[in-house]
Parts: C-alpha cells; structure tokens; sequence
C-alpha cells in the first residue's frame, strides 16, 4: 500500500500536470505565426506578483512586468490577469511554447506552442499546351516553389483537378527554401481541372494558386454547323434554322456552349455536369435580322475559361444581293409611252368639202390646243426617260407641224 508521503506527492504531481495542460492554448491563438507578420499570444499570469514572458528559443526574458512592464525590441506585453504579448515582426527564433514566469523563479506557466511558417510563391510550366491534352498520355509539370519556411514538419504537394500528387514528404528546414520539383502527371478525366500547390506546415495546409499553368483541359470539341437555308443569299426576316453537332467534350465543373451570329450572342447550354466524354446536337432558329449577318462561331465555356471552336460547315450569314425590281422599269416605260402618244399627232383625215366657215375657225384652236399641251408632255417625257426621248418627241412634233401646215394649205385653197 502507498503510504501517506507517496500518495501527497502522486497528487501533487498529478494537479501540476492537470493545470499545466489546462492553461496551454495551442491555437495560441491560430497556432501559427507567419514569418515577418504582428503576432499575438494571450497567457493567464496566474497569481503571480511579478511576471516575465519567456522566449522558448533562447529563454530570453522579452517582457518583464513588476509591477509596469518593461520589454526588449520588437515585443511588448499588458500588466493584466490576462496578459497579452505582442511580437511585432515574427521570427524563426520565436517558434517554440511560449512561457509567463513568476518573477522570483519559484514557478512558470506554460502558455502556448507558437509555429513559425512562411508560405511560398509557387510557378507550374508544362512539357505541352494544357490547354489541349488528349487523355491517357504523360504530362510532365516542372514545379518551381521559392522561399517556404517551417517551423515543424514541412510538406509540398501538386493537386491537378481531383488528383492529388506528393511532391516532398514531411521534412525539416533550417531556414527559408526554395525547390524546383519535377512530376509527370497521368492525363485521365479525374487529372483535368485546376492546378494547385498545396504547403502543408505542422497540422496546418494551405492550397496556393500558381503562376503559369492554371488548369488542365482536355483538347478542343469538334464541332459542325449545317442550315436548312443558303445562308449566303438571306433575306431579312427568314426563319433560320442551325444545328450544331458538339463531339467529344467535358468538363470536370460545369460546361457552356455559345452561339455568335454577327453580333448576336444565344447561349445554348449552360452550366452543365458532365461525367464522360460527351456528344450532344443543338438546334437553335431564330429570325434573321440585319445584325445577324457576319462571321458565326460556336464558344466552349469550362472552368472559368472560354475557347473559340473552329467548327466546320456553316462560317458566315450574307444578305440576298439587292436588285433593282421590275415594278419601276415598267412605270418608266409607260410613263415615256405615254407621253409620246400625247405629242404625236392624229392621222390626218381624208380629204373632206371645204368647211364652214364656223368649222374653218374651229381648227386653228385645235391645233392652238395641241401645242400649248406640248410643253407639259415634253418635260415629263424629258423628266422620265431623259435626252433621248426628248429628241424623240421634239421631232415628232415638228413632223406633226409640218403636215398640219400642209393640212391648212389644202384648206385654204
């Protein structure tokens, strides 16, 4: 049996180890400070009179509060039940549990286990253009990560779409580092999609978006566009009608396809889940409109990109040649026909008995008549058939004058 003496100090042991572990926060609080950046850590400074914050590197005492406060460069410290210590640029030296002492070195409380990282600036280049890679094939990524720094256990691995790939395993570094990892990557519909350099510090990861190389694509769909009309010879206000054969596309988020006639944008599918290579028809009709007319082309939408097709068949919408209609040619010639048997003058007569002299003074106000509706006959005939015609009618009426003339003489004798 355990005496008295032993069963003090298995107590004693056991409230130092109990209340030790209840007044160390390891999120500190976050648990990690980065390199060069404003830190804080809260400690309770228990019932101690007078109190220091101890740094775990060196053991150096960077605040000493008996009572007011007194610190080194680069730290400072509150004189409360809850003191709080600011590290204004984080170091490697500072890494470590962080302790409030008593000031007479009596006794210590731990406070908290302080990691010191630095994330790095990461750039991924290819061997081929990512953005047409056929599946089953190798593809080989040169990762470049510069300037990463871990306090605790370092790791750097490469995500492409679904796929997960260890470029360095849980290892140590003195100081801040730089790498230059090669990995070839499988090309598989699970290895398509974003492209990320995960930096994994102590229990805490960070997914970093790189320069270079930002998603992995499978090569451009195929795509045909045929029509039920000559789309080179539209006129306006046809109904048109478009099918669009798409083969061999997918996305690893949500697919879109785009259809641009002249400056018309139609969507034609949108936000769509794809889980294999897929095929699909589209028929799309609309009314042609003058903006409708120039280059058609057919965008594919997948993982906040866009890509021009270069399709076959239907490439560019024309408007029917503009001719000049029958109607108006027509209305010329009878206006200018009209206007010639206006001037042209009757057939004269078969010689008749001498008339009356009421019948001899009833000529000459015909022929006055003829005359004076000349003029407006010969501009309209001038105004539509032009020059020639004019000629045309001029001599006609002289023609008519002349045997008008002749008409009188006959009369007269």
């Amino acid at each position: 049996m355990l005496n008295q003496n032993h069963l003090l100090l298995l107590l004693g042991l056991a409230g130092f180890f109990i209340s030790g572990a209840a007044q160390i926060d390891s999120t500190c609080p976050g648990g990690v400070g980065h390199l060069g950046t404003n830190y804080t850590i809260v400690g309770d400074r228990s019932n101690y009179t007078g109190f220091v914050w101890v740094r775990p590197s060196d053991d150096l005492y960077v605040v000493t509060c008996n009572p007011n406060c007194s610190s080194v460069a680069g730290y400072r410290a509150t004189n409360d039940p809850s003191s709080i210590l600011t590290i204004e640029s984080v170091g490697n030296i500072d890494a470590g549990t962080w302790n409030i002492r008593n000031a007479d070195e009596t006794g210590a409380v731990g406070v908290c286990k302080l990691t010191v990282a630095q994330t790095p600036e990461c750039t991924v280049s290819g061997d081929r253009d990512t953005d047409a890679l056929d599946l089953d094939t190798a593809l080989l990524l040169t990762v470049n990560v510069t300037d990463y720094y871990c306090s605790e256990l370092t790791g750097l691995s490469l995500i492409t779409g679904a796929v997960l790939e260890t470029l360095k395993v849980n290892h140590n570094v003195s100081g801040v580092t730089s790498d230059v990892i090669n990995k070839t990557v499988s090309i598989n519909l699970s290895s398509l999609g974003d492209v990320r350099v995960r930096f994994t510090c102590d229990d805490t990861s960070y997914n970093l978006s790189c320069r270079g190389v930002q998603r992995l694509l499978k090569s451009p769909p195929q795509c045909n566009i045929s029509s039920d009309s000559d789309t080179n010879a539209l006129d306006l206000g046809t109904n048109l009608n478009l099918t669009l054969e798409l083969r061999g596309y997918y996305c690893s988020q949500q697919a879109g396809f785009d259809l641009t006639t002249g400056s018309v944008t139609d969507v034609l599918l949108q936000n769509q889940t794809t889980n294999n290579i897929t095929d699909t028809v589209q028929h799309h009709s609309f009314n042609v409109t003058s903006d409708r007319f120039g280059d058609v082309s057919v965008t594919f939408r997948c993982d906040n990109s866009n890509r021009t097709l270069s399709c076959g068949g239907v490439s560019k919408l024309t408007a029917a040649t503009t001719t000049t209609t029958p109607g108006s040619t027509e209305t010329s010639t009878n206006n200018s026909n009209s206007s010639m048997q206006t001037s042209s003058p009757s057939p004269s007569p078969s010689p008749s008995p001498s008339p009356s002299p009421s019948e001899g003074s009833t000529t000459p106000k015909s022929t006055t008549s003829t005359t004076e509706s000349s003029p407006t006959d010969l501009t309209l005939g001038l105004a539509i058939v032009g020059l020639p015609v004019f000629i045309c009618v001029l001599a006609l009426i002289v023609i008519a004058c002349i045997l008008q003339r002749k008409r009188l003489k006959k009369i007269g004798k």
